[in-house]
């Protein structure tokens, strides 16, 4: 009777560990190795020189009475922006040299947005949807309960004419340019589409000048 228990713990152990490798196999298959196909280079970081991978993002946010909200009339798409200087600038809310330089990205927009520059401000933290983010941290108008930085950073982007965008954990952004835990990243794309700046790091508004101007083709 021993022998046979023992037999009959081996045979499920075995079967369950086969199982499992089994189902490891297909999840590879369908969810990285045929991603990575259906990709060409699969997961290979874009880096300076390289022609910039196209993408959407999900959301895009406008001011409107006071706050941000999700606009449905809008949308942000790379390949869309073709001729134009991009400058792309991955945030996260918890990132306080993030919210420091926005405000920069915005003056440097405005002043050349006739001359051809575009800019997308990019959120994807998975631990927020893209109402709760808006509500939870962006319109959240009162800076004695949670977030001391609202008055001072969030409140004057109502009023920003760059684009703030949000993707969702399903969009390949991030395994595009290997942002994970580096933030802030800055990436300026050519108005040819390729990669002429990718960092990640704080910036100030007179080196974001010195690498985007040369780009727009213009002198200070």
């Amino acid at each position: 009777m021993k022998k046979f228990k023992t037999w009959n713990w081996w045979k499920i152990g075995a079967c369950t560990l086969a199982g499992g490798m089994l189902c490891g196999a297909l999840v590879y298959y369908n969810f990285i190795y045929k991603n990575a196909s259906e990709q060409g280079d699969g997961f290979t970081p874009a880096k300076v020189g390289d022609a910039c991978p196209d993408f959407t993002v999900d959301y895009v946010y406008s001011g409107k009475n006071g706050k941000m909200v999700i606009d449905e009339s809008k949308s942000f798409t790379l390949s869309e922006q073709k001729g134009k200087v991009v400058v792309l600038n991955f945030w996260t809310t918890y990132c306080q040299p993030c919210k420091v330089e926005i405000p920069h990205f915005n003056e440097l927009y405005e002043k050349y947005a006739d001359d051809g520059l575009e800019m997308a401000i990019l959120n994807g933290e998975f631990d927020y949807t893209a109402q709760s983010l808006l509500d939870d941290k962006v319109n959240k108008n009162d800076p004695k309960k949670s977030d001391d930085d609202y008055d001072k950073y969030y409140q004057a982007w109502q009023n920003y004419g760059c684009t703030f965008a949000r993707f969702e954990e399903d969009n390949d952004i991030l395994s595009m340019f290997d942002v994970s835990t580096k933030v802030p990243v800055t990436i300026v794309v050519d108005r040819e589409g390729v990669i002429i700046y990718m960092a990640a790091a704080s910036l100030t508004y007179e080196r974001l000048e010195e690498i985007v101007l040369p780009a727009l083709a213009l002198e200070e």
